[in-house]
C-alpha cells in the first residue's frame, strides 16, 4: 500500500472510530434517560433522577462514573441544544474530542448565538485540532456576546474543583479548576516559596514549586533548602513550622516497614507504593497493627472492628471506586455464624454507593448486592451484569493472599538490571485516548454529583437522608 493509501486508511478508520463513539455516548444517553423516566420516588429516602445511571455505566464499559456522568452530559446536550453536531457526530465527521470542545464552548451563549457559532465551529472541527478548534470558539464567543462574558464566568466559578488522578512510578496528577486571580495567587504564592531556598539547592524551578505545594498543605508554610550545607547554609537559621503529620493511610506488610522484603506498600486513594517510599512516609506515622484476620476476643468492640474493616478494605469496595477506606463507612454484612469473627462480614463503602446499597436494599433500585464469601462482594446491576470486588488492602498487607498476582517473575535483590528507557509522559492516558472528556463539568444539576468523592457524607447530613 502507498502512503497515499496507508493516510486514506487511516482517516477512515478515524472516521469509524467516531462513528463507535457517537454510538455509544447516544447508547448511554437513552439508558439515562430510561432510568430518569423510571425514579417513582424522588426526594429524601428516594431514587434522584436518573441517579445511578452512570454507575451502571461505569460498571460496564470500566470506566469511572465521572466519566460515564460526562459521555451522558455530552449525550443530553447534543439532542437539546446541537442539533448539528449530533449529526456530524453520527456521521463520523467529528470526534468525541471535538464534539466536547463544541459543548462546552456553546454553553452560557443564547440560543441565537449557540446557532451560529455551531455551525462554524463543525466547519473548523473537521480541519484542525480540539486546542485551536477552543480557542476559535472562545475568540468568537467574545466578540458575538461580549455582554454573556460576566455571565459565563460567573456560571464556571461555580464548578470550581480540585482533582488528583494517579499516574504510574508512585507519583500523581494535581489539578484544579479555580477562578483567574485565586489560580494566580497559587501561582505567585508558590513562586515565592521557591525562592526562599539558597542558590545551592539543586532543585530545578518545577520540583521546588511541586514541594511548596506539599508545604503548604502539611502546615511547614516554608520551603526546605536542601543545600546539604547545614548550618553554613544561610536559610537555616530560619525558623519552620514542624510538618504536620501526613493525612493519609498506608498499609504496609510487616517485611517491608522492616526492611526484609521490598513488597508494595497500598496508599489508599491511589494504589501500590514502592517499599522505599511508604518507609520514609512511616517515619512521622502513626502505627496500627492489622491482623489477617479479625480477632473477636481483643475486646476492642466495634471500633476496633471498624479500624481493621477499613485497613483491609483500603477502598470503596464499589466496583471501581477509588475513595479511600478511611473516607469511608464499615457497613455490617449479614448475621456472622456461630464463633464467627465480628467484622469479618462486613465492609466499606463511600457516601454515594452507600446510598445505592440502602436504595437496593430496600427494592427501590434493581441493584443486588451480597456477600460472595467471607473476603469476596456480588454486586448484580439491573441488567444482570455481575462484578466481584476484594479486599484490596488485604493484598498488600498480607502478599501471600494476592493469589491473582503473576508468579515466575524476579523480584527485589534478585531484579535484573533496571530498565534504562525513558519514561513514558503522564499525558495523555490511555484513558484520556478513549474517552477525551477529562476536565468536561456537566451542567445538568444530577450530573454534577456522579463522582463518588464529590457526595457530602452522611455524618454532615440529616439523619433522614436515605
Amino acid at each position: 500500500m502507498s502512503d497515499e493509501g496507508l493516510i486514506d486508511a487511516l482517516r477512515a478508520a478515524h472516521g469509524a472510530a467516531a462513528q463507535a463513539q457517537a454510538a455509544e455516548v447516544f447508547a448511554v444517553r437513552e439508558l439515562y434517560r430510561r432510568h430518569r423516566a423510571e425514579s417513582v420516588e424522588p426526594g429524601p429516602g428516594g431514587v434522584r433522577a436518573g441517579e445511578f445511571a452512570a454507575s451502571e455505566v461505569a460498571v460496564a464499559v470500566h470506566a469511572d462514573e465521572a466519566t460515564a456522568g460526562a459521555l451522558i452530559d455530552i449525550g443530553l446536550a447534543l439532542e437539546e441544544s446541537l442539533p448539528r453536531t449530533r449529526l456530524a457526530f453520527e456521521a463520523g465527521r467529528i470526534d468525541l474530542a471535538k464534539v466536547r470542545v463544541i459543548v462546552d464552548s456553546t454553553r452560557g451563549l443564547s440560543r441565537e448565538v449557540a446557532g451560529v457559532v455551531e455551525t462554524r465551529l463543525i466547519e473548523v472541527a473537521e480541519r484542525t485540532e480540539p486546542a485551536r478548534l477552543r480557542q476559535a470558539a472562545r475568540r468568537w464567543a467574545a466578540r458575538l456576546d461580549p455582554l454573556g462574558a460576566q455571565r459565563r464566568r460567573e456560571r464556571r466559578q461555580d464548578q470550581r474543583d480540585v482533582r488528583i488522578r494517579a499516574v504510574q512510578d508512585s507519583m500523581a496528577v494535581f489539578d484544579g479548576l479555580l477562578p483567574a486571580p485565586g489560580a494566580q495567587t497559587v501561582a505567585m504564592r508558590l513562586r515565592e516559596m521557591s525562592l526562599q531556598v539558597c542558590g545551592q539547592d539543586p532543585r530545578t524551578m518545577p520540583q521546588r514549586r511541586a514541594d511548596a505545594l506539599v508545604a503548604l498543605a502539611d502546615g511547614s508554610g516554608r520551603l526546605r533548602c536542601t543545600c546539604g550545607r547545614g548550618r553554613r547554609c544561610a536559610n537555616s537559621v530560619v525558623p519552620q513550622q514542624t510538618p504536620r503529620r501526613p493525612l493519609v493511610q498506608i498499609g504496609i506488610p510487616a517485611e517491608s516497614l522492616l526492611g526484609t522484603s521490598e513488597a508494595p506498600a497500598f496508599l489508599a486513594g491511589y494504589g501500590p507504593i514502592d517499599a522505599a517510599l511508604a518507609r520514609t512516609v512511616a517515619e512521622h506515622a502513626r502505627f496500627e497493627v492489622i491482623s489477617e484476620r479479625e480477632e473477636s476476643e481483643d475486646g476492642g468492640g466495634r471500633e476496633t472492628s471498624a479500624r481493621w474493616v477499613r485497613a483491609v478494605d483500603g477502598i470503596c469496595r464499589f466496583p471501581g471506586c477509588v475513595v479511600p477506606a478511611a473516607e469511608s463507612e464499615p457497613v455490617d454484612g449479614p448475621a456472622e455464624e456461630a464463633g464467627r469473627a465480628a467484622g469479618a462480614g462486613s465492609y466499606v463503602l463511600c457516601a454515594r454507593h452507600h446510598r445505592l446499597k440502602v436504595l437496593a436494599d430496600k427494592g427501590k433500585t434493581r441493584w443486588c448486592v451480597a456477600p460472595a464469601d467471607h473476603d469476596r462482594l456480588r454486586w448484580t446491576a439491573p441488567t444482570g451484569g455481575v462484578h466481584i470486588t476484594v479486599r484490596e488492602g488485604a493484598r498488600y498487607l498480607f502478599p501471600h493472599t494476592d493469589i491473582d498476582r503473576p508468579v515466575g517473575v524476579r523480584t527485589g535483590a534478585e531484579q535484573s538490571e533496571p530498565d534504562s528507557r525513558p519514561l513514558p509522559s503522564d499525558r495523555p492516558t490511555a484513558v484520556d485516548l478513549v474517552f477525551p472528556v477529562a476536565g468536561h463539568l456537566p451542567v445538568h444539576l444530577q450530573l454534577t454529583r456522579i463522582a463518588p468523592e464529590d457526595e457530602i457524607p452522611v455524618t454532615e447530613r440529616s439523619a433522614d437522608a436515605y
